[in-house]
């Protein structure tokens, strides 16, 4: 049985998590969130949205592995080519979904599209680890740009 203290510490612990899992979401607002079935949905649509895979390099072609199609962005590099406005001539795509490994990450990116004037970027929710739990193909290894 555990001490008043040590649930209180445990419930501290939880408390803290919890907050931290929902701070992304908060951030973001609620429409900026997409589902994995939703997202493979769209990639069979004629106006696909452009996958942009924030992870870094060694986590998008290692295990679990990431979408076909998908582009390579990570946050640092991402910043940066939307500082400079090569991001937007080089991925005009009208549509486009972040995803990261569960979308902390995610979340961070469509905050700065936002903020770079994008207009509806989302994020994949629960990630690849999300994608790779409803059983969705992926590939591993570098297939995209950088």
């Amino acid at each position: 049985m555990l001490t008043l203290r040590e649930f209180l510490v445990v419930l501290a612990v939880v408390i803290v998590y919890g907050g931290i899992r929902l701070l992304p979401r908060l951030l973001t607002g609620r429409d900026a969130w997409v589902s994995p079935a939703q997202v493979r949905l769209e990639m069979d649509d004629d106006d696909a949205p452009l996958l942009l895979d924030v992870r870094s390099p060694a986590e998008y072609a290692g295990r679990p592995g990431h979408i076909r199609g998908a582009v390579n962005l990570p946050l640092p590099l991402l910043k940066s080519r939307l500082s400079d406005g090569s991001f937007r001539r080089e991925y005009p795509a009208p549509v486009i979904v972040a995803v990261c490994r569960s979308d902390a990450r995610a979340a961070i990116s469509v905050r700065m599209l936002k903020k770079a004037g994008f207009n509806g970027p989302r994020a994949m929710s629960g990630g690849m680890s999300a994608w790779e739990e409803e059983g969705y193909p992926v590939v591993t290894g570098l297939d995209a740009n950088v």
